[in-house]
């Protein structure tokens, strides 16, 4: 691993008032000339080719004591020349302060992290790190694995560093991506997307607004339609489900249903047998007269649930073991549905994926689910929520790892939004912030008032300790697919309308 730092941008500097430098936090003079940005990795020599220390900028200032009020004030009435971008004033310089994030110790040809013990001395050099060190210490892979890894962009700094996360850290762990509507959440999805077929995992879109169409062509993948290629068979979908696609069900009719439906979903279960509606319309004639029903009333339960045979994504179901082969992209155009159809597509499936999973008839595979706060919503329970709380509860132990893009993490199950391990934040707005309290990491308060002001394409990316040790800002890399997720052109379209009514 390449330990040398490049020259020297700055120097540690005491500041008593600020109770610096101490275990956590340091500050330190720019040299004249020098950049950084928030976010940035730097490298403060704590004992030459021995031991370093890599911080985060959290914040900065510049001290100016020739750009006072009174000085710009006086120089305006006399027409004088502004020292603002003379370089080489002695009483003009900034200050930048640094987060303490790890130590790194160098042992023969390795280097060793362990947590910030050593006060550090003001007068201590500080230095842009190598790309590998930045790269070890933030918890990423190094550089010249980009092949093996999910390359996601570049950190942002004077030395840009490829951010790659390990793919079986990051995937098993769940991944989250955040931001309001336009700051670069589906442009990002598509980058991870591209990354995930490049490794060879199988994966399923969940296409809301049908954004990923024309990226899964491109990726050689197959667009599947609910109720034309794609249907759900009865066991895979749960009882209010099924009790939410009947019409007119009285409280007995219901649980005439109900108890049908969960008796057959039992037998399937020991028999490992599929059933069908006709074998649902058979079975509420059985249970109807166990609990006493009079035959008019099982006779309206039974014509009112014959009623499904018209619910256009229930069916035979879908041949997932045939279809979900290693690398490939499913993407399922989910445009068109009502909710309830929407609600049974997204439940029935994460079951049907994760029986197929625990029985080891499909490989590995990521589960993209865009909009997610409509299938893990905070304020209610909804059938999807709970098969998608156990995918994600489960999922790492049999291979399926979810993706989950939000415009409003307000409205999602903040217990999903914890569980997540990867997580990236793009701007958002204040109001919202709130609901990301948990997945901040050790992310500085500066970093975080500066979330609502983010430009797109840029987020923050934070984890835990097995994918994303630190924090950091990073610019997502351009996408070599086609990018399916743009705002309309309401203007253009609106000057080239032709009204054919």
């Amino acid at each position: 691993m390449v330990l040398i730092p490049s020259s020297e941008i700055g120097t540690v500097a005491a500041l008593p008032f600020k109770g610096t430098p101490n275990y956590s936090t340091v500050h330190a003079a720019l040299a004249p000339g020098h950049k950084v940005r928030p976010g940035e990795l730097l490298l403060v020599e704590i004992e030459k080719s021995k031991v370093y220390s890599v911080g985060r900028v959290s914040g900065g200032t510049e001290i100016n004591p020739y750009e006072t009020p009174d000085f710009v004030h006086t120089r305006a009435l006399l027409e004088l020349e502004s020292t603002s971008r003379r370089e080489d004033m002695p009483r003009r310089y900034k200050v930048i302060e640094l987060d303490l994030l790890e130590e790194a110790v160098i042992d023969g040809d390795s280097v060793i992290f362990r947590e910030p013990q050593t006060l550090i001395e003001a007068g201590s050099p500080v230095s842009i790190p190598s790309k590998e060190i930045a790269a070890s210490a933030a918890g990423l892979m190094p550089p010249d694995k980009i092949d093996e890894g999910l390359h996601v962009g570049n950190t942002i700094g004077a030395e840009s560093l490829p951010v790659i996360l390990h793919p079986n850290e990051a995937l098993s762990r769940h991944i989250l991506i955040s931001g309001g509507t336009g700051t670069g959440k589906s442009y990002l999805h598509g980058v991870l997307s591209e990354e995930v077929h490049k490794l060879g995992i199988a994966q399923i879109e969940l296409d809301v607004h049908g954004d990923w169409i024309k990226s899964t062509d491109e990726m050689n993948g197959i667009t599947l339609r609910p109720g034309d290629d794609l249907t759900v068979p009865l066991q895979s979908l749960s009882e209010p489900e099924i009790l939410g696609f009947i019409p007119f069900l009285t409280e007995l009719q219901g649980e005439i249903v109900r108890r049908a439906f969960i008796e057959l979903k039992k037998r399937s279960l020991s028999t490992h047998r599929s059933f069908n509606l006709n074998d649902l319309l058979t079975e509420i004639e059985a249970v109807g007269p166990m609990i006493e029903a009079r035959s008019s009333t099982i006779g309206a339960a039974r014509s009112r649930t014959d009623m499904l045979r018209f619910v256009k994504i229930i069916g035979e179901g879908t041949n997932w073991s045939q279809l979900l082969k290693p690398g490939i992209v499913l993407n399922v155009d989910c445009r068109g549905l009502e909710h309830s159809e929407l609600q049974a597509v997204v439940g029935g499936l994460a079951r049907e994926l994760l029986t197929l999973r625990k029985a080891n008839k499909v490989p590995p595979l990521a589960l993209s689910v865009d909009e997610s706060q409509l299938f893990l919503p905070r304020a209610e329970d909804v059938p999807s929520s709970r098969v998608l709380r156990e995918v994600v509860r489960y999922g790492r132990h049999y291979g399926v790892g979810v993706i989950l893009i939000t415009p409003s993490p307000l409205d999602l199950d903040p217990r999903i939004t914890r569980a997540t391990n990867t997580r990236f934040i793009f701007a958002t707005e204040p109001s919202q912030l709130g609901a990301l309290e948990g997945v901040f990491a050790d992310t500085p308060k500066e970093l975080i008032e500066r979330l609502p002001k983010l430009e797109r394409g840029t987020c923050l990316l934070t984890g835990s300790k097995e994918t994303v040790r630190h924090s950091i800002l990073i610019r997502v890399r351009k996408r070599k697919t086609t990018h399916g997720g743009e705002t309309p052109d309401w203007i253009g379209e609106s000057k080239t309308f032709v009204n054919r009514g």
